[in-house]
């Protein structure tokens, strides 16, 4: 994960590439994508030969690569003349792969159940990758119900962040509690819009002071408000009972790393 901030007319490097592609103007109405004076985010996505272009969570349009070339840099501008520019005068940028980054201080792969113990505690500013071959969106309706979660634990089992990915619901729910003590208040956002049937996945999860701020594909997801000061010790992935399929694959890549 690479963090940059822009200014307007800047180009900023890449630390690695990317790849993408030049062209013909290709055009989109962005109604309704926006609200005036609220933050948004802009997320691009690279999948195969496609960029997957979504504003505040939701796709809206893909552009095919014409060059297949690295991408080296990114630029912020407006045209020349203009007094003022649709966004900020800066804006945060965040480069997030697919896959786990290449010097990680752990990594380890998941199997549906698992709970991975770790050599250390996740230290604050670090990140937590999980990360899915594919994803199936389809909702399992038999009797064990459709609730596949990815855990964020204490040494002792407390539940310092679960998210849980209902497909019925087209739900993603955080929650948290104590080994002995009942759920707290869910926290409930559509996961329309953050998935795609078959493609790869990456659930970012960045330890902070006080919250945790999560990322799907590449997207500022949520930020959820620590309701415990523990350290994060252990990891698992799992779904209920008598679920017969996972919304993620069978056995799933994770990684720490950061700060």
């Amino acid at each position: 994960m690479t963090n940059l901030t822009i200014f307007n007319g800047d180009t900023r490097a890449l630390p690695s590439p990317l790849h993408g592609g030049d062209g013909p103007e290709e055009s989109f109405k962005f109604d309704g994508s926006f609200t005036n004076g609220q933050a948004s985010v802009v997320s691009v996505t690279l999948q195969g030969s496609k960029y997957l272009i979504a504003i505040n969570g939701n796709l809206r349009y893909t552009y095919t690569q014409r060059i297949n070339a690295p991408v080296r840099g990114l630029k912020y501008e407006g045209l020349v003349g203009m007094t003022t520019v649709m966004f900020g005068d800066f804006v945060d940028a965040m480069v997030v792969g697919t896959l786990p980054p290449p010097n990680p201080s752990e990594s380890f792969s998941l199997h549906v159940g698992d709970t991975h113990s770790l050599s250390s505690a996740v230290a604050n500013g670090q990140f937590v990758y999980f990360v899915s071959s594919t994803i199936t969106l389809a909702p399992e309706l038999g009797p064990g119900g459709d609730n596949t979660t990815l855990n964020l634990l204490s040494a002792s089992g407390d539940y310092l962040l679960h998210i849980a990915f209902r497909r019925p619901d087209n739900t993603i729910n955080f929650n948290a509690r104590g080994v002995t003590s009942p759920w707290g208040t869910q926290e409930t956002i559509s996961s329309q819009g953050f998935f795609h049937e078959g493609q790869p996945v990456s659930v970012v999860v960045q330890n902070k002071s006080s919250t945790f701020d999560i990322y799907v594909n590449e997207t500022a997801c949520y930020t959820f408000k620590k309701r415990s000061n523990q350290a994060i010790w252990a990891i698992s992935y799992t779904k209920n009972p008598g679920q017969l399929t996972p919304i993620f694959a069978d056995i799933i890549n994770a990684a720490i790393a950061g700060n």
